[in-house]
């Protein structure tokens, strides 16, 4: 995995992964955007900093190959059950299926992690799939196929981490984001980097630090607490 250069309290790039335990060449930069997803809190405490985010998993369930569809990966919107917290998509050929309703299931974050994909555990998300399944027809009339745990990151207010890391010149976050914020996440950070055109929202309430005060342990509880909510109006 390839860390955060830093030399007398300011990023200056990034070291990258060194063949066995050697250090790998330095890339180096003015500012250096983190953007890894799942492993953020991982890169970002090596260079002393806090991401105020809990790693989650998180049940999804894909068809069998369906004869009416093609290879065109989207052509239609994500739809979703906010009531029973349930979405559903299309993949290529296949549909796909995701449930919030079940508890949640945090996961501590290492550089071991080789991916944000693990393998699925009936037991850790109990009936959530099967009852989801009976919402959208094609999943009660399709075959079931791969069924997978994917790991995503929650903040405390369900808001991506957009902006310049408090305390630690260099650095920028564009961390906590998912396929619902990913294109405003992209054209909010390059306002903050060019500072050019117009912010897609208030800086401060994607600000880094906007959980600067709050406990390890309130981030994460409150996060946790709002899983099953996360298609509620905050």
């Amino acid at each position: 995995m390839q860390a955060l250069e830093v030399d007398r309290g300011r990023v200056i790039g990034v070291r990258t992964a060194g063949a066995g335990d050697g250090a790998g060449e330095l890339v180096r930069a003015g500012r250096v955007v983190l953007a890894t997803g799942i492993w953020g809190p991982v890169l970002a405490a090596a260079a002393g900093v806090r991401l105020p985010m809990v790693d989650v998993q998180h049940p999804y369930l894909f068809t069998d190959e369906r004869p009416e569809l093609d290879d065109t990966p989207i052509d239609m919107p994500i739809v979703r059950y906010p009531d029973h917290t349930v979405y559903t998509r299309r993949h290529g050929r296949r549909y796909g299926l995701g449930s919030y309703a079940h508890s949640p299931l945090p996961l501590e974050p290492s550089a071991a992690l080789g991916g944000a994909e693990l393998p699925y555990c009936e037991g850790d998300f109990g009936t959530a799939l099967g009852e989801a399944r009976q919402l959208v027809p094609a999943f009660r009339e399709a075959p079931q196929g791969r069924r997978l745990n994917g790991v995503f990151a929650l903040t405390p207010d369900e808001l991506p981490l957009v902006g310049p890391a408090a305390g630690l010149p260099g650095l920028w976050l564009a961390e906590a984001g998912w396929v619902t914020h990913a294109a405003g996440v992209g054209r909010h950070l390059a306002h903050l980097l060019l500072e050019a055109g117009e912010p897609v929202v208030d800086p401060g309430r994607l600000a880094p630090g906007r959980f600067d005060h709050w406990s390890d342990r309130k981030v994460r509880e409150t996060a946790l607490g709002n899983y099953r909510g996360i298609y509620d109006a905050h």
